[in-house]
């Protein structure tokens, strides 16, 4: 064996090192990261990939999205859609801000997050929907608390390219939700 063959291995084996320390490193990110500190990391782990050769791995279907509201939202009617107006990260442009829809371009396993935050003595109910049909619920709700209640719901479900998904207000519940940047809707295709 050449020392050209000894000198490839152990360049790949470094490579290998530094990406798994790095990747380490990016995905420990604290649990109190603004949507911006998150598409930064997010950011950073690709340039990290793709300066070690490590590009197109899987982000040639990469699907995943970032939201948040702006502005506080009151009195939601029922089924009315809330709509995540700021879009951080869109990668695959399946998210709309104007609708507050997310479209699947791909079939697969889709895991969406989504946090309320209210205020003292509001409340503010929401519910994930596939194609109008409820997956999941998120309660909010600040009656008979000091502060600012938050609630944070998740949701894994199998879907179908040109599927839709969103968040609604339900029943009379949507009373509440503040703007700011606090309320978020995030998705991503595992």
């Amino acid at each position: 064996m050449s020392v050209g063959f000894f000198l490839r291995q152990d360049n790949n084996m470094i490579r290998i090192g530094y990406f798994v320390m790095s990747f380490a490193l990016l995905v420990a990110g604290s649990a109190h990261e603004t949507p911006q500190q998150v598409v930064t990391r997010y950011n950073n782990y690709k340039a990290i990939c793709s300066g070690m050769g490590f590009e197109n791995v899987r982000c040639k279907d990469l699907i995943v999205f970032q939201s948040s509201l702006t502005k506080a939202l009151q009195n939601l009617k029922n089924q009315e859609t809330v709509i995540f107006d700021k879009v951080s990260l869109n990668e695959g442009n399946a998210y709309d801000n104007i609708s507050g829809i997310f479209t699947a371009p791909l079939d697969g396993i889709y895991s969406f997050t989504w946090t309320i935050l209210t205020a003292s003595g509001k409340y503010f109910v929401t519910e994930l929907v596939l194609n109008g049909q409820r997956v999941a619920y998120n309660h909010a709700d600040g009656r008979g608390h000091d502060g600012f209640p938050m609630t944070t719901s998740h949701a894994k479900i199998k879907i179908k390219k040109g599927d839709k998904v969103w968040i609604r207000a339900t029943g009379n519940y949507g009373q509440y939700a503040h703007g700011g940047h606090y309320c978020y809707f995030s998705g991503e295709k595992l």
